[in-house]
């Protein structure tokens, strides 16, 4: 499109800051690719969610330190733990500071204990940093940390209790989540 500005043919631009307010970097986004990308990432996110789904919900009564549990997987997926690398399975308990491996063959599910869902596609890795959830007591928060890979978030009530109090960590840039749902890829 020829003679056209970039607002004219549907591109934006989003710069990242730090968290002091400096420039890192930019990114261009064309907003037809987004809009197809984001429903085929929407529908992934529906499906993994839907699979992960159980009329049973988590109870307030879990042992001290889980923040969540493997809800699915296929392919490779592992939970590295105190440096030991365990294969990730149904029902597998997650806890604070869990590394979160997918082969390059493997999906991962996981549900939280504030019914966040996080799902992991092939080569990816994802790091529980924080998880605080007690509402009785006010204490509300979640920083996952995403190395690599491609990584969908679906909120939770932690989300919905203390918007702003969940953070999406990458190598490039910090998500404050507010939203309820994102998809993102991560290429180191």
């Amino acid at each position: 499109m020829p003679g056209l500005s970039r607002r004219e043919k549907g591109c934006n631009q989003m710069d990242f800051l730090n968290d002091k307010g400096g420039f890192t970097g930019s990114a261009t986004f064309h907003a037809m690719h987004l809009r197809q990308a984001g429903a085929r990432l929407l529908f992934f996110i529906l499906v993994v969610f839907l699979s992960i789904a159980d009329p049973c919900t988590v109870s307030a009564e879990a042992p001290q330190g889980r923040v969540g549990m493997v809800k699915n997987v296929s392919g490779e997926g592992y939970v590295v733990r105190d440096g030991r690398r365990l294969p990730a399975t149904v029902g597998f308990q997650l806890l604070r500071g869990d590394r979160l491996l997918t082969g390059s063959n493997g999906t991962m599910g996981v549900l939280l204990e504030d019914d966040t869902a996080l799902s992991l596609g092939p080569s990816t890795e994802s790091t529980i940093e924080h998880f605080a959830y007690d509402p009785a007591r006010g204490s509300l928060g979640m920083v996952v940390r995403v190395a690599r890979g491609v990584f969908g978030y679906l909120s939770g009530k932690i989300a919905k209790l203390a918007p702003g109090s969940v953070r999406v960590e990458t190598p490039v840039a910090t998500l404050g989540v507010r939203g309820t749902y994102f998809v993102a890829r991560i290429e180191p």
